[in-house]
């Protein structure tokens, strides 16, 4: 679009007048806590301001206060070492525990082949891949009974914050059983490379651990505001940003937080130019409880969401210094669309776009409400430098600062998500493409067939995608011509292509739940096929071989009744467009 009207209205001293006072009266926004409360009332008063429907919401979360923590190497020198206990922790005893200590690098599954874990404490590189709670998620899975988180960054003589729970959102009785029973502490990347050259030196490493933390059912506030448009289309886009942050959470997330107030003041000037209406969340739950806010909305708004919401853009970590090019992580029907904008706004800045995967509040999937989280980054060296730190050494450490914001570059990413906010509200028909989506999708699923085809038929699953191409394809080339009522017809298709297959490529739990946080199955191309690679090592009359390609098959089944219902919608849509003669409405037309 080329109306950028609103960007010119943002106002860096504005944004920095949100951070510093965020940072000075609520610096430790602990889920549950009566800072955090504090904040969520300040926010829900702003929002007020600007003439939104506000409310402050409250729920219970299943959360987790970090108390005290101590770490003594006894074996093979005695020092005592600086950590910090991590949230979601079984406690030990007042006196501590002994524990062998078992270097396991990224903690990813692989990294255990060859090593007996059972009933020690094993050290992991901090990094996102996996995340911090699906590394204690497999660590107990493999019998371990403590993990040491060894920070990023260099020599950086800080620890960050880290929560184990795992189960993303709140625990039921099915998943509670999922949430790791481990002792955890984190510790510096000093001493963590320490203790990981004497691991691999062959020597004993033996620690005695203190950590303590509860886990407790707390109540939390979580700010709501609508911002009502002109009422022209009866849909919503949906944006937030997460409240709760340690302290001081100054680029996680008092920035983010900076960032949608200011886009909230701008676009209440506008409203009559909004045919749809915004809703503003600030989740809470984020950092400790593993995404428990934006989950308890989805569950709590499930039909809303579901019929009217067209879109979602997380704000999270804007204005950091020392980054240098814009990072796009979308859902790929809205890739081009964000890619497009990002081009617009900041025409100078390098661009590194990628398919959004499920992580940091990405809790729509299941429900498939298609999403975009964007913000000025660091250079892929810069990352590497810094052993994987993607939002600076610094973050959820006591360093994060005031001087880790950068006003200007926290004033262009506030530029760049407020037009594909105000884009995602104005636009007539929905920017939704799944051209690349559907075709990716085949060629993901035509090399799995290729590769285990003696393992499972894939000939319907191929056959419904090359059908589902093909008729979503025709229903999109006549976009352009849809005016009118016949805009809104196409709207709903898309829509509802969204959420039947996002679900089906994006998630591995149903459309109802939500897989674990930082699941290992969401790495593989097709996460429901995830376990394909294991019939190749089985043995193929035991008993592991046939649960797994049973369970494989119901997955494939799950896949084709996604495909079915989109080659059934754009039949059906496909007739209503073209209904009186072309995708032309005769009744808009007069």
């Amino acid at each position: 679009m080329e109306h950028r009207v609103c960007c010119a209205e943002i106002e860096q001293e504005e944004l920095m007048k949100t951070v510093r006072y965020m940072t000075e009266h609520f610096p430790y926004r602990l889920a549950g806590s009566p800072c955090e409360a504090a904040a969520a009332e300040y926010v829900v008063s702003r929002m007020r301001e600007y003439g939104l429907e506000v409310d402050n919401e409250t729920f219970y979360t299943y959360n987790s206060d970090p108390m005290y923590s101590k770490v003594q190497i006894l074996q093979p020198e005695f020092q005592e070492i600086d950590s910090l206990p991590c949230a979601h922790i079984r406690a030990t005893k007042p006196e501590g525990e002994e524990f062998d200590l078992i270097y396991v690098g990224d903690g990813s599954y692989g990294a255990y082949e060859g090593l007996d874990v059972a009933g020690k404490m094993v050290l992991v590189e901090v990094s996102y891949a996996p995340p911090v709670p699906e590394k204690a998620r497999i660590a107990y899975e493999m019998g371990a009974a403590g993990i040491m988180c060894m920070n990023w960054g260099n020599d950086e003589e800080v620890i960050c914050r880290r929560g184990l729970k795992a189960v993303w959102g709140n625990p039921t009785e099915s998943n509670v059983k999922n949430i790791p029973d481990l002792v955890g502490v984190g510790v510096t990347r000093g001493a963590g490379l320490m203790l990981k050259d004497w691991c691999q030196q062959g020597k004993q490493v033996r620690v005695k651990v203190t950590a303590i933390a509860d886990r407790t059912w707390s109540q939390v506030h979580q700010p709501r505001g609508i911002l009502r448009g002109n009422g022209t289309r009866d849909e919503f886009v949906l944006v937030c940003s997460h409240l709760d942050a340690w302290k001081p959470g100054v680029t996680c997330n008092a920035t983010g937080n900076a960032t949608t107030l200011e886009i909230c003041r701008i676009l209440s000037q506008h409203r009559q130019e909004l045919d749809r209406d915004i809703y503003f969340v600030f989740w809470n739950g984020h950092e400790v409880a593993e995404a428990a806010g934006s989950t308890w909305f989805v569950d709590n708004y499930w039909d809303l969401l579901n019929k009217k919401c067209v879109g979602y853009m997380h704000i999270d970590s804007t204005g950091v210094r020392e980054t240098e090019l814009f990072e796009i992580k979308a859902s790929e029907e809205l890739l081009d669309f964000a890619k497009a904008n990002a081009a617009n706004v900041l025409p100078q800045m390098e661009l590194r776009a990628m398919s959004l995967k499920k992580i940091g509040d990405q809790s729509f999937m299941g429900i498939g409400v298609p999403s975009i989280t964007q913000r000025i980054s660091f250079t892929q060296a810069y990352m590497e430098h810094a052993h994987g730190a993607t939002l600076g050494w610094w973050n959820h450490t006591k360093e994060d600062g005031l001087d880790k914001c950068d006003p200007d570059v926290l004033v262009e990413d506030t530029k760049a998500s407020l037009q594909v906010i105000y884009d995602l509200a104005t636009v007539e028909l929905l920017p939704y493409d799944f051209t690349e989506k559907l075709a990716q999708f085949r060629t993901k699923a035509e090399k799995l067939a290729g590769e285990y085809g003696s393992h499972m038929d894939f000939s319907d699953l191929l056959e419904n995608l090359k059908q589902a191409e093909t008729l979503v394809g025709q229903v999109q080339q006549c976009r352009e011509s849809c005016h009118g009522k016949k805009a809104q017809l196409y709207n709903d298709f898309v829509k509802a292509v969204s959420r039947q297959i996002t679900n089906v490529t994006m998630t591995y739990a149903d459309k109802y739940s939500q897989d674990s946080y930082g699941f290992s199955k969401l790495s593989a191309p097709i996460p429901l096929f995830a376990d394909l690679p294991r019939l190749k090592v089985l043995a193929p009359d035991s008993l592991e071989y046939g649960m797994v390609q049973t369970q494989t098959v119901k997955n494939k089944n799950r896949i084709n009744d996604g495909l079915f219902t989109i080659i059934r919608l754009a039949q059906l849509y496909s007739m209503l467009l073209e209904t009186k003669g072309g995708c032309e409405d005769e009744a808009d037309q007069n």
